[in-house]
């Protein structure tokens, strides 16, 4: 029997995989985990959760699945557009490392028109799009 796999290193991989080609855009930017710094107002945010647990009958919990959001914040429509791009295109693109896991490719469940966030101030706009990751025993 396999141990329970954690959501928390897949989400950390997509954050590494994000940040290391979000370095590569003409003005880079950062991906962060759950939250931006006020102070950044042109990046990627990576929303994940605890996911779903499944397996074979031998072992139920072998197998994770893992819904996570992409946030992309930019300080135009556009920006925050080709930034929600550039992000698709490195994650759909990568292969996600995690260790004593063989993650599948992700892929992309769902998105929502960029949209101006008035929260904050002076606004920002923000582009959402949803994922899953799954992985199995290595």
């Amino acid at each position: 029997m396999t141990s329970i796999p954690q959501a928390e290193p897949h989400i950390r991989a997509v954050q590494a995989v994000l940040e290391a080609a979000l370095q590569d855009l003409p003005t880079p930017i950062h991906a962060y985990i759950g939250s931006r710094p006020d102070a950044d107002t042109t990046c990627v945010v990576v929303h994940g959760s605890p996911g779903d647990l499944s397996g074979s009958l031998g072992d139920r919990f072998a197998d994770i699945s893992i819904p996570i959001q992409l946030t992309a914040v930019g300080e135009g429509p556009e920006q925050a557009t080709a930034y929600a791009d550039a992000a698709r295109a490195a994650l759909l693109s990568s292969a996600l490392v995690v260790v004593g896991r063989s993650v599948w490719p992700p892929w992309q469940t769902a998105s929502q028109p960029t949209l101006r966030d008035d929260t904050v101030q002076p606004p920002l706009w923000i582009s959402t799009a949803q994922y899953s990751i799954k992985s199995n025993p290595a």
